[in-house]
């Protein structure tokens, strides 16, 4: 049986500051914002998946917000990147926290809106999860991203992931830390 006491006491996303960005803990009201920019299927090009309506983000947000899962065996972190020059919603940031083998594991995402691309803000947003991710405990960092998504991958690397040879559901797992 596994010891989900140490999940537990998870902290919950803070508001993190970057350079060009502002990360705010994820709230249902920023469905209103995020739905117009997340309403692009160029977006959903690796993922295979279709964008959501206002109504499914508000129902997907809603659930994420909790922090956990229905079992209690994942802790959510989810954040919406603002840039600080506009106050812009520009994308989301997210970690699913796990216990694998007594060992904190943190899957993180990213997603940069389109009008938003190009300006590092992917790295930016990423360095500054990956950084608050490890201050609170995590042991291990793992991403999927797809094969063919360049920019992605350069991402994970910049962030001090490795591409690893595991591939699932298509994409490929890049890892860091003792569990990796």
């Amino acid at each position: 049986m596994l010891d989900m006491t140490s999940l537990v006491a998870w902290p919950v996303a803070a508001t993190l500051e970057s350079a060009q960005l502002i990360l705010e803990p994820l709230r249902v009201e920023h469905a209103e914002e995020m739905a117009p920019l997340l309403n692009d299927t160029a977006l959903h090009t690796f993922t295979g998946s279709e964008p959501a309506t206002l109504h499914q983000l508000r129902q997907i947000y809603a659930l994420q917000v909790t922090g956990r899962s229905p079992d209690g065996t994942e802790r959510w972190c989810s954040w919406i990147l603002r840039r600080r020059d506009t106050l812009e919603s520009a994308g989301y940031v997210q970690a699913t926290v796990t216990l694998e083998e007594g060992v904190k594991v943190a899957e993180v995402a990213w997603v940069v809106a389109r009008a938003h691309q190009g300006r590092g803000l992917a790295h930016e947003a990423a360095s500054a999860m990956v950084t608050w991710l490890w201050s609170t405990g995590a042991g291990c960092i793992i991403a999927h991203v797809h094969p063919r998504h360049v920019v992605s991958s350069a991402v994970a690397a910049a962030v001090g992931l490795q591409r690893s040879d595991i591939v699932r559901d298509g994409e490929v797992r890049w890892s860091s830390g003792p569990a990796a």
